[in-house]
């Protein structure tokens, strides 16, 4: 299936101009810190529900930073990352160490066409990492998911934020990227359609990527009260962890 998304070709040009993505880079402390509370959470949301004999998929890897980052905090026995960006894939296979040899791995492929290039029992768990807010057609996406995934985690933007909304129709990062936050309910809607069922859900994380240094260490320093009142968490965090099951 050919894609509609013109940011693949956007995400290929951060790689060549930054020798990875713009927010990958530890240059950025706002992202760092973001980033690594996404890793954080996430490595929880696994630990709760798997062990770690698991091999785990990727989908929508990047440049391979967030894919290693996964395996040194959780140490599955398998993590493959997949992206339609050749160019950030290149990046990822730079980063494989000797450590990781035989237990990481990336490949090109595209979300859409996933059940062609994967099979059923290859993968315990499909992770889907900020990738389903920069599809026109997350339906489609999800359908061929479920093909060959019965289990899926997804982190995404929290759609329920209107301050996130705001950003993604001002910042000219986000527009070029097209990044569109879709409303979680809809997200779980989506995902029924396609015989899942929502297992699990949070809501975390107050720091944008793109932030001053010291607004970020003050965010930071607030933001277990957001995460841990319930109205709250849903307006101002940024991002959502959800497990999805498929039914039986």
């Amino acid at each position: 299936m050919k894609a509609r998304e013109k940011n693949i070709k956007v995400f290929n040009e951060d790689v060549k101009q930054n020798a990875g993505y713009v927010y990958t880079s530890d240059k950025l402390y706002s992202a760092k810190i973001a980033t690594a509370k996404q890793t954080e959470e996430l490595t929880k949301f696994i630990a709760k529900y798997f062990s770690k004999d698991i091999k785990i998929i990727d989908i929508g890897c990047g440049d391979g930073k967030y894919t290693i980052d996964l395996f040194k905090s959780f140490s599955p026995a398998l993590i493959v990352g997949t992206d339609p960006a050749s160019d950030a894939i290149n990046i990822a296979k730079g980063r494989i160490k000797g450590s990781y040899k035989g237990k990481v791995f990336f490949k090109v492929g595209n979300i859409y066409d996933i059940d062609k290039l994967f099979k059923k029992g290859q993968f315990d768990l499909a992770i889907i990492r900020g990738v389903l807010h920069h599809l026109y057609e997350p339906q489609k996406a999800i359908k061929a998911v479920s093909k060959v995934f019965p289990i899926v985690i997804v982190n995404e933007a929290n759609g329920y934020n209107p301050i996130l909304k705001v950003i993604e129709k001002v910042s000219p990062y986000h527009i070029e990227h097209e990044e569109k936050s879709y409303w979680p309910p809809t997200l779980h809607h989506w995902f029924r359609k396609q015989g899942y069922n929502k297992i699990e859900e949070n809501y975390f994380g107050i720091v944008p990527y793109f932030f001053p240094e010291n607004l970020t260490r003050l965010f930071k320093s607030i933001e277990p009260f957001f995460e841990n009142i319930p109205i709250l968490n849903r307006i101002y965090c940024a991002c959502n962890n959800i497990l999805y099951q498929k039914n039986g």
